[in-house]
């Protein structure tokens, strides 16, 4: 026969001990950890920072403004795929100021443009970021951070996406 009394305490220990294992509607995926704290002015000359980002999901493309085809590809291929309905913070690992914020965003723009005719303009703010890419250990460019809107980082792309579903699977883990 069995013991009821047994089974009603391992039941009831079980409640116990993983009440809050179990998830709650307020539970945050931690995913690959926070997006570090940052505060830049971009080429439109306005502050960044966390605030501004806080309670939205954000992309975080991590360049210089040296790197060109991978970098700027990438930067295209998140505009073609995602259009505006994303917000997207170019950020530049390099401390060195050879060009300028301005030069560096016109040069990205400048890079799908055939025959003379401007495709895309990209609509976001490029800037310095050193720090941040330190924190995170970025040692090569592009790099691409998908963050909740927690400020967590659920997904992370180095050098350039496969196909356009890759950007697209890595953004709906965050919208």
């Amino acid at each position: 026969m069995v013991d009821l009394r047994f089974h009603r305490a391992l039941l009831l220990s079980l409640i116990i001990f993983s009440s809050g294992c179990l998830g709650s509607s307020d539970s945050v995926d931690e995913g690959l950890g926070p997006f570090p704290e940052f505060s830049a002015t971009a080429d439109d000359g306005l502050n960044y920072s966390n605030a501004d980002v806080d309670g939205q999901p954000f992309i975080v493309l991590f360049s210089a403004e040296w790197c060109n085809t991978p970098c700027h590809q990438i930067m295209h291929q998140i505009y073609d795929v995602l259009q505006e309905n994303v917000t997207v913070l170019v950020m530049s690992t390099d401390p060195v100021e050879d060009i300028t914020l301005e030069e560096w965003h016109d040069d990205s723009n400048d890079y799908d443009d055939a025959g003379g005719d401007t495709a895309n303009t990209l609509p976001w703010p490029y800037m310095k970021a050193v720090d941040a890419a330190a924190e995170l250990d970025v040692k090569s460019r592009p790099n691409v951070y998908f963050v909740d809107d927690a400020g967590y980082i659920q997904a992370l792309n180095e050098g350039s996406f496969d196909s356009d579903d890759e950007v697209r699977e890595m953004y709906a883990l965050i919208s």
